[in-house]
C-alpha cells in the first residue's frame, strides 16, 4: 500500500516561503476586500487575517508573506501558506452546505483522493482508536466541539471560516479495528481546489495528534 504523503516532508516544498509565485499572483491580481468578502478574512492594510484550524494568521500579499499573528517569526510550513493563499485566491464566497461528504465524494475526488493522496486517517485510528474521549478533546482544542449522530464518535473543526471539517470515528472493539473518516462541508470544492483539501486534511490530522493528550498508558 502506498504510504500517504505528507506536503511538510517533501523537502522541495516544505516551507511556506517556497510557494510557487503564480499562486501569489492569482491573489496579487484579485482585490482584497473581494478575497476578504469571500473567505470570511479580516483585512488589515494590505494583509489579510484568516483563522485556520484554531490558529490566526496574517497573509501580508505585498511582501508575499504568511505569518502567524502572534508568532511573526515562526517558519510556517508550506501545506498552510498553500491553504491560506490558494483559498484567499480563488475561494466563490459560497457559504456551507451544512451537509458533509468524504473527500472523495467531492468532484473529481473519487481520482484524486487515493494512493499519495490518500487521507492519513490510519493516524488517527492508530491515536484514538482506543482513546476516542481523547479525540473529542484534542478537537475541542482546535475550536471544535462534538458533532453527536454522524458517528459513534465525532466532533466538527473549524477550519476555514467558510469551511467546516469533520472527524468521524468508530473505536476498535474485541471484533474490529478501528475506523477514522476525515469528512468536508459539501461545499468544500468551491472553497478549495482539491490539492488544497488535501493539504487541509493533512493539516486536521497533524493539529489532532499535536493538541492530544496522553492515552492511558503512555508517559507525558
Amino acid at each position: 500500500m502506498t504510504k500517504p504523503a505528507n506536503p511538510e516532508e517533501i523537502t522541495l516544498f516544505r516551507w511556506a516561503d517556497q510557494l510557487p509565485e503564480a499562486l501569489w499572483d492569482d491573489l496579487a491580481a484579485r482585490p482584497l476586500v473581494e478575497a476578504a468578502q469571500a473567505c470570511g478574512a479580516e483585512l488589515e492594510g494590505r494583509s489579510l487575517r484568516l483563522p485556520l484550524l484554531g490558529g490566526a494568521y496574517l497573509v501580508d500579499v505585498a511582501a508575499r508573506r504568511v505569518l502567524e499573528a502572534g508568532q511573526p517569526d515562526r517558519r510556517l510550513g508550506f501545506q498552510t501558506g498553500l491553504v491560506l493563499v490558494s483559498h484567499l485566491a480563488r475561494a466563490l464566497g459560497v457559504p456551507p452546505a451544512g451537509r458533509l461528504v468524504t473527500p472523495q465524494e467531492l468532484p473529481g475526488g473519487s481520482l484524486f483522493f487515493t494512493g499519495p493522496h490518500a487521507v492519513a486517517t490510519a493516524a488517527l485510528e492508530r491515536r484514538f482508536g482506543h482513546d476516542p474521549q481523547g479525540l473529542l478533546a484534542a478537537a475541542q482544542a482546535l475550536g471544535g466541539q462534538p458533532y453527536p449522530g454522524a458517528a459513534e464518535v465525532a466532533a466538527m473543526v473549524p477550519g476555514l471560516p467558510m469551511l467546516p471539517l469533520y472527524v468521524l470515528l468508530w473505536p476498535a472493539d474485541e471484533e474490529f479495528g478501528a475506523r477514522a473518516v476525515v469528512a468536508l462541508d459539501a461545499h468544500a470544492h468551491h472553497q478549495l481546489a482539491l490539492d488544497g483539501l488535501w493539504a487541509l486534511t493533512n493539516l486536521l490530522v497533524g493539529g489532532l495528534l499535536a493538541v492530544a493528550r496522553p492515552a492511558n498508558g503512555e508517559e507525558d
